[in-house]
């Protein structure tokens, strides 16, 4: 009688070694081999805080918990060895928009210290490493006279977080045409861009100029938003000069 139970324990229990496995069910999944169906219940995976989470050793590709710091179930999406933690509920970052566009124009004198472009600054969150890609325009349209030849040296750069960000920083110098009544750049392009990796955290970005130095006769530059005065500009619609001849700032995810 022994052997006949012992027989069956172990028959048993090669069946369950293979088979699958359901819970609240008797007829689990073809495609699973655990199966949970309820319908006042969850399924509760283990919580932890990001030190923690970051402190397993070699966690699988694959393995989830719940990140009690980032507030998301995370996964592995790496390997053990080089584990990259993905949360798979992170929402989107509502608070960057598609493009900031500044209404304001800004007159600056040859200066010592770096000057906030105004409106093109930007706050937001993100809850796991994320690229950044920032794109901004700085509009040189206005009336910037002077009496003679003029020049003047202009340099940009994005702030993040109250520190100049030195690889973003960029050349803008601008020159005077003779007989003219306003500069134009001495390079073709007034738009820039910088793409950064950021870790978790919460960001503010701010775009600055800041003004070497003037030669001839000019002593001020103005940047940024006109919309007037424009020679063949009634088929314009207003938005679109006003996109056209303001200074921006995009800010996209990667």
């Amino acid at each position: 009688m022994k052997k006949i139970t012992l027989t069956y324990l172990l028959i048993c229990l090669i069946s369950m070694t293979y088979a699958q496995v359901g819970i609240g069910t008797v007829t689990p999944n073809n495609s699973a081999i655990l199966d949970v169906d309820s319908s006042d219940k969850g399924l509760l995976p283990p919580r932890m805080t990001n030190v923690q989470k970051n402190n397993i050793i070699n966690p699988a590709t694959g393995l989830m918990v719940y990140d009690t710091t980032n507030k998301c179930t995370s996964v592995n999406i790496g390997s053990p060895g080089v584990p990259n933690w993905e949360c798979l509920n992170e929402v989107d970052n509502t608070t960057i928009p598609s493009v900031i566009v500044s209404d304001s124009a800004l007159t600056l004198n040859e200066s010592t210290s770096w000057v906030d472009v105004p409106d093109l600054t930007r706050t937001f969150t993100i809850l796991e490493e994320e690229t950044v890609r920032m794109d901004w325009t700085l509009f040189v349209g206005q009336n910037n006279s002077s009496t003679s030849d003029g020049f003047a040296q202009m340099f940009t750069i994005l702030d993040i977080n109250g520190v100049n960000d030195p690889d973003s920083s960029n050349y803008l110098p601008m020159i005077h045409s003779p007989g003219g009544n306003s500069f134009r750049l001495l390079m073709n392009n007034s738009t820039f861009s910088h793409t950064i990796a950021l870790p978790p955290g919460t960001y503010t970005i701010k775009v600055k100029v800041y003004v070497a130095s003037f030669l001839g006769s000019t002593n001020a530059i103005k940047l940024g938003h006109r919309t007037t005065g424009w020679a063949g500009s009634s088929g314009m619609t207003n938005d679109e000069r006003r996109n056209a001849a303001s200074n921006k700032l995009i800010i996209s995810f990667l």
